[in-house]
């Protein structure tokens, strides 16, 4: 078993023996939402829900360049602006 599912299910199953959320946050070093999040997975998705999730973005609809901007972004950077390592 991955160390961090492990680790995650240790929390999981503190606060089911126990029943106290403070006590485990105090004893394992993490926040209450922290603690939360963690139970709710493992109730919705048992083990498969443990896993730690990528953050990164499926899309960035904000930020897209054009061609123009990229190539001059590619020129500018072949002008080897900026201070020489």
């Amino acid at each position: 078993m991955d160390p961090e599912i492990r680790k995650h299910l240790k929390w999981v199953e503190l606060f089911r023996l126990t029943g106290s959320a403070s006590l485990v946050c105090l004893r394992c070093g993490i926040s209450p939402p922290t603690r939360l999040k963690w139970v709710r997975r493992y109730e919705q998705f048992g083990l498969e829900g443990l896993r730690p999730q990528s953050r990164r973005p499926k899309t960035s609809p904000h930020f897209k360049l054009t061609d123009e901007v990229l190539v001059w972004i590619l020129e500018l950077r072949n002008q080897r602006f900026g201070h020489r390592r």
